[in-house]
């Protein structure tokens, strides 16, 4: 229903005798952001993970029905505030996809499920493995009463500084449906990029300017301020926009995060901008500012960007999509603001700090489960990564948008 050969609205219907959905998200940006209508009704919807590309759309499933729905304690946490959030983003665009009261019926749908732990539905099963990914995301061992379906999601096998590397499920699968994100190549070591970025971080205090991460609120925001405390204990850290809020909500999920006692830590030592004239005072001093919204799409990065020096620095750490700010201003130099081009003074960079597999993760990942068909979705390369693990002896195949394939 989406993500066929595309990033963003996630979104997998898989009848058997049961009728289950996996992931339901947005395509931001985008002037097809919904799922397409589903073939029937679902009876259950799991979500992989918060991030709006896969939970994002979650809430029509109840204008008219009640699914159960099934997922982690953090998720559901953390999907609560960007569902929200984005309800009154749709809403100042004039779009009512759904309403407060489909989100309260979806609430009270809603079972939590930890790892490794299985949970009947109907005549099936379906049990959440670590994905790695944020803390929460889960790859989704499904049993709807026909055979084994698994659902990568978004998967890292990689520890970071708030992960835990992915768990795969047992072998044997009928199905995989597996990202392709970067199915082209791997990300540089990590220890390598922090050590990089501790550098950056340095070398601009040390010229007298201030560095501001635009990053994603779920994931990005809390992994950022770890490895930047890992390498400056005593640099003013100050978080603005929604990502103070996520980060206060996983502070009551330990058993989620790696190393949850430093977390802590890190966290009680970073300052939250909580008012919009606290930004002009911060931009006077050398700092790090950590801010949403990751492409500078909306929220406070971009005015911080705007009002930067040649002193200071942008750094990027993640995905940015085509048109986005971020990607015009790492491809082409400008960004847009109420329309109009600007060239920033402050410089830019970017740090391949993906949560995704990358090449090599997702081989390992398919040869762990030894599936007998593998889909491959959510990402640009779906069709080339399919005919690679042809070669490979696998049954692939990358679906195109509202496909049906019988397993």
């Amino acid at each position: 229903m989406g993500a066929a050969r595309e990033v963003g609205r996630s979104c997998v219907f898989v009848s058997s005798k049961e009728r289950v959905m996996l992931d339901c998200g947005v395509k931001i940006h985008s002037d097809s952001p919904f799922p397409v209508e589903p073939p029937a009704k679902p009876d259950f919807a799991v979500i992989s993970h918060a991030h709006l590309d896969h939970s994002g759309f979650s809430p029509v499933l109840y204008r008219h029905d009640t699914p159960e729905l099934i997922c982690t304690p953090p998720t559901k946490a953390m999907a609560d505030i960007i569902i929200e959030d984005s309800m009154r983003l749709m809403a100042k665009r004039g779009e009512y996809p759904y309403k407060a009261s489909h989100i309260k019926r979806m609430d009270a749908s809603t079972t939590l499920l930890s790892f490794g732990k299985w949970y009947e539905i109907g005549e099936g099963t379906v049990t959440l493995y670590n994905g790695g990914h944020i803390p929460g995301a889960s790859i989704v061992d499904l049993d709807a009463g026909g055979g084994r379906v698994v659902y990568s999601g978004d998967f890292k096998r990689e520890e970071t500084k708030t992960t835990f590397r992915c768990d795969y499920p047992p072998p044997g699968a009928k199905a995989l449906i597996i990202e392709s994100t970067y199915a082209d190549r791997d990300h540089p070591q990590r220890r390598e990029l922090e050590m990089e970025l501790g550098k950056q971080v340095k070398e601009t205090l040390g010229e007298g300017g201030s560095v501001l991460f635009p990053a994603f609120a779920i994931g990005r925001t809390q992994e950022l301020m770890r490895i930047i405390r890992s390498q400056n204990r005593d640099v003013d850290i100050y978080i603005d926009g929604m990502g103070w809020r996520v980060s206060e909500t996983l502070s009551h999920f330990s058993s989620y995060i790696k190393d949850f006692k430093k977390f802590r830590q890190d966290m009680s030592s970073c300052k939250p901008v909580m008012h919009k004239k606290e930004r002009e005072r911060i931009l006077k001093k050398q700092c790090v500012i950590i801010s949403t919204a990751g492409m500078l799409q909306g929220g406070p990065a971009l005015s911080y960007l705007l009002q930067m020096g040649p002193e200071s620095r942008a750094i990027f750490t993640g995905y940015s999509v085509e048109e986005t700010n971020g990607h015009n201003l790492l491809t082409k130099g400008f960004v847009e603001y109420d329309g109009v081009r600007i060239r920033p003074k402050a410089r830019h960079s970017y740090l391949d700090f993906s949560a995704h597999a990358g090449r090599s993760e997702l081989f390992e990942m398919v040869k762990n489960v030894a599936p007998e068909k593998v889909f491959c979705v959510h990402g640009d390369r779906c069709v080339e990564f399919a005919e690679e693990l042809k070669l490979e002896g696998f049954d692939a195949h990358a679906p195109s948008l509202g496909e049906t394939v019988k397993v």
